[in-house]
């Protein structure tokens, strides 16, 4: 073979094996599109679990894009249709993708209602869904399948009655949310299980908070307590899985058990949990399978959930369970180790040698720095917990429960004080028209322009939505008015909403401790009356209490 030959197949074989190589990289850089639908937002505490789990399987060969419903805080005809046109007109400007994902079950019933429209012959995978019945009829289209969020009521009601034989009846916590109807099925299914007990409810849709709490408060130890589903009460208020649970669980007697993750180390108890992560990694892994060539119809539809008991031992300690009583391939939070388990091996050792309790000794030292690094850890988090259970995530303004601590507080002390509330008028219009993030950006404006105000007579709470409460210590009147009027000179200058500037007005209603009430309920009541009769009288006013509002 000449040189030159011999060149030449050098360079056809480096061309061949560094193209073949290329291709080969190329090709794994694109190998799927897939498209997850969510019926909440990411600060819904699932949601990123799911999300998680849907990454990791998928890896990062797969394209996936995020579309979000946001149901848990508007759930109407118009924002279902706003939710279609953005994502009609999304997936008109995106690629082609080979597998949509639907996570929980509002987004799996808007892809049955929507997918000839939006994603005709593109296979659907579903996960989270509570709705048994729906899920089960869905997957008999070809080109549907999914994983079902089958609750273990079973186990945990076992578990409950085997610690509470005495009891009769159990008490699910509930809420009339698309998540809360599919919930209540499966709950009520259970009831021809266990015969012996009465199944019952609270729903916390058709309850005020008081309500809601004072019903709570009356169970005793002849009903078992399940925490399903409480994102909202018959006032219109919202709440987060945390929010709710340390509510709920905060005011019972009893021990709240609990069949899902989210809302743990709020108060629950815990029970045998469905883990989310896991659940997103099996629709995932259904999504890979059909991506990599596999017939979405030869997919079999999953009604066994991922499932762990999980339980908090500060909630064990609270009622005197006993972790002897509780199955033994369980997971505790909040664990703290007793002295024998944290020098078990020191007084084992010890009896043997000298020689090995100085190896020992070095062994703790390292042990020692290892647990200072966790302690240090939980602190950290407990801090963090503490915060967020007194803060507003959204303003940084001190929210509902710390204004309930300080109004009660207060009348303890019987110190004389005023409450001013306030909120946005037509703020659903700000909503509906230019979006929730918008929305969100007007209500932190108005926190920061009322923490402005607040000095050591006046503190300035979030209550929920639009709706703030501001607490002055001082009995005259005036002085409660003039901050008030202050309040509404913050609405002098405009807000910034899509790029424009609007001016804003707002109701005010005001009311003194204790000529408007002589308990919290009562002083909250007249300052509330107070705020709508200026609302029903036009808006942008204030007004005090008066009898008969």
């Amino acid at each position: 073979m000449t040189k030159r030959k011999w060149v030449i197949t050098v360079l056809l074989f480096l061309v061949l094996f560094f193209g073949r190589r290329y291709s080969v990289e190329a090709a794994k850089q694109q190998e799927g599109r897939v498209l997850f639908i969510s019926s909440y937002s990411y600060a819904w505490e699932t949601v990123p679990q799911q999300m998680e789990g849907i990454r990791q399987t998928l890896g990062h060969e797969v394209v996936v894009d995020y579309q979000f419903m946001d149901t848990r805080n508007v759930n109407t005809e118009e924002s279902e249709r706003l939710f279609y046109e953005r994502l009609k007109y999304f997936l008109q400007m995106s690629s082609a993708y080979d597998v949509v994902i639907v996570g929980d079950d509002a987004a799996l019933n808007f892809a049955l209602k929507y997918r000839q429209e939006l994603f005709p012959e593109i296979p659907v995978i579903f996960e989270g869904i509570n709705n048994a019945g729906t899920a089960e009829t869905a997957s008999e289209d070809p080109l549907i399948c999914g994983v079902i969020e089958s609750l273990s009521y079973k186990n945990t009601l076992q578990l409950a009655m085997d610690l509470f034989p005495e009891a009769t009846q159990v008490v699910g916590i509930l809420d009339n949310t698309v998540t809360g109807d599919g919930e209540r099925i499966e709950f009520y299914k259970y009831s021809s299980q266990f015969p012996e007990l009465e199944f019952k409810e609270i729903n916390a849709s058709q309850l005020s908070k008081e309500e809601l709490i004072h019903q709570v408060s009356e169970l005793g130890k002849e009903s078992i307590l399940v925490y399903i589903m409480c994102s909202e009460d018959g006032d219109g208020n919202t709440y987060t899985a945390a929010e709710s649970a340390q509510m709920i669980s905060s005011n019972a007697k009893i021990p709240t058990f609990s069949v899902i993750s989210i809302g743990m180390g709020n108060g629950l108890l815990g029970g045998e949990m469905v883990s989310h992560r896991q659940m997103g990694a099996i629709a995932a892994d259904m999504a890979q399978q059909i991506i990599n060539g596999t017939n979405p119809a030869e997919l079999t539809l999953r009604s066994d959930s991922p499932r762990a008991f999980c339980f908090d031992e500060n909630v064990m300690k609270r009622f005197n369970i006993k972790a002897a009583d509780l199955p033994r391939d369980m997971e505790i939070i909040n664990h703290k180790e007793a002295f024998f388990e944290q020098h078990k091996s020191v007084v084992q050792v010890s009896v043997v040698t000298v020689c090995i309790l100085l190896f020992l000794i070095v062994g703790l030292t390292v042990d020692n720095r290892r647990k200072k690094k966790m302690n240090e850890a939980i602190s950290k988090a407990n801090a963090k917990l503490q915060y967020t259970s007194r803060y507003d995530v959204l303003t940084t303004l001190l929210n509902r429960r710390s204004f309930m601590e300080d109004v009660e507080q207060h009348i303890a002390e019987h110190k004389k004080f005023g409450l001013i509330m306030y909120d946005l008028d037509n703020f659903k219009h700000i909503n509906d028209t230019y979006g929730h993030n918008e929305g969100d950006m007007v209500l932190r404006e108005l926190a920061g322009r009322s923490k402005k105000l607040v000095d050591e007579k006046m503190q300035v709470y979030r209550l929920a939505g639009d709706e703030f409460v501001a607490i002055v210590v001082d009995d005259r009147p005036e002085i409660v008015e003039n901050y008030a009027k202050a309040i509404r000179e913050t609405f002098r200058k405009p807000y910034r909403i899509a790029g424009g500037e609007k001016y804003l007005h707002s109701s005010i209603g005001m009311a003194m401790y204790p000529q408007d009430g002589y308990n919290s309920t009562e002083l909250i009541s007249s300052v509330d009356k107070a705020m709508y009769t200026v609302k029903n009288s036009g808006k942008n006013g204030m007004a005090f209490y008066q009898e008969g509002m």
